[in-house]
């Protein structure tokens, strides 16, 4: 009998459009994973995108966005499983009962949730309560989204990595005490990196507004680049190595934006040219924005030229999200099923 593809699920909130830290971080990523064969399951994450809401938002346009974005990126629907979360509402069901067996103290751990509570407490409640049961139950929904679909593996950042250990905490108490039913995923690191965002911030952001978007035209990328706030003169580096890793972080950070993505998308000796010229403290970060824009620009013109294919409209992407709900329906049923057994609920009725 053949060995069974690995199972990597992995997935991203529909908040805005994709920008550069999203590429690097994590698209180029399931790109490579789907291309190696792996059965891969991406889902766009419109339910966790609740968790913060405070006023109607648009999620389906964001969705069909991303989702046309994805496509553009190389994601490909016929290699990958790629679906809407709240079109698999079994996953609702699945999160009631893992719910059930999940401790509060346990949840006040994770560190979204520690996260809000602190600054909650910072602005001395001036801001209202933000803490909803949405929040604190952000590891349960999680754990779900990843063992109904039976992954072995969820690639992660380190911002997430806590939450798929809570993943496999629940799935390890629920076999404990109901018997093996649920599969135990791993979590692997993505190897991602993560872009600062333009204003010098550690992380690209989309409410922070310092973004590089991948469908934005030449104007719009001249204009951000030419934004960034550079100093008169470089600083002294204190190594004479070449490598980005080692380079950049000695640099002050919004300058330090400029030069990683430089080493991404310039051939080689362009960035090298261009760390001379820091090495030197010769005046020319003008000429960096507007080469730097040049590549980018290069860069995005064909997601933009796919994005805007005629193919890839908003119909063949509600086409795919149907197909592919479809298909990832079945083991998710079976999931719950089995879960509803092992609790001795029993099956389903109603699906019956």
């Amino acid at each position: 009998m053949a060995n069974q593809r690995e199972i990597i699920l992995s997935g991203i909130r529909p908040t805005g459009r994709l920008h550069f830290g999203n590429y690097f971080g994590a698209i180029q990523h399931f790109v490579r994973l789907q291309e190696q064969g792996h059965g891969c399951y991406y889902f766009i994450a419109d339910y966790h995108a609740l968790t913060t809401i405070s006023e109607r938002t648009d999620f389906y346009r964001q969705t069909i966005d991303m989702l046309r974005t994805y496509v553009a990126c190389g994601l490909d629907p016929n290699k990958s499983v790629i679906y809407r979360q709240s079109d698999l509402p079994c996953t609702a069901e699945l999160t009631l009962l893992l719910g059930m067996i999940t401790n509060i103290g346990f949840l006040e751990r994770g560190t979204t949730y520690k996260d809000k509570l602190n600054k909650l407490e910072e602005t001395a409640g001036t801001e209202g309560n933000p803490l909803s049961y949405g929040l604190m139950g952000y590891p349960v929904l999680m754990a779900a989204d990843i063992l109904i679909v039976r992954a072995d593996k969820v690639p992660v950042g380190d911002d997430q990595r806590q939450h798929v250990e809570m993943a496999m905490d629940i799935a390890q108490r629920f076999n404990y005490r109901f018997g093996q039913t649920l599969k135990v995923p791993a979590a692997v690191s993505r190897e991602a990196l993560r872009l600062p965002g333009l204003d010098g911030s550690a992380k690209m952001g989309k409410s922070d507004h310092n973004t590089l978007d991948l469908l934005d035209d030449p104007a719009s990328v001249l204009r951000k680049l030419k934004g960034v706030q550079t100093s008169t003169e470089p600083l002294p580096l204190e190594t004479d190595s070449d490598d980005p890793d080692i380079v950049i972080p000695l640099m002050p950070a919004s300058v330090g934006i400029l030069y990683r993505l430089l080493s991404l998308l310039a051939p080689n000796e362009v960035y090298l040219d261009f760390l001379g010229k820091y090495r030197r403290c010769e005046r020319f970060y003008g000429t960096l924005k507007t080469t730097l824009a040049q590549y980018v620009s290069a860069f995005n013109a064909p997601i933009i030229e796919r994005f805007n294919d005629p193919a890839n409209n908003e119909e063949s992407v509600r086409t795919f999200l149907r197909e592919n709900a479809e298909r990832v329906t079945p083991v998710a049923l079976e999931t719950v099923e089995a879960c509803r057994a092992a609790m001795g609920i029993g099956h389903s009725l109603y699906r019956a």
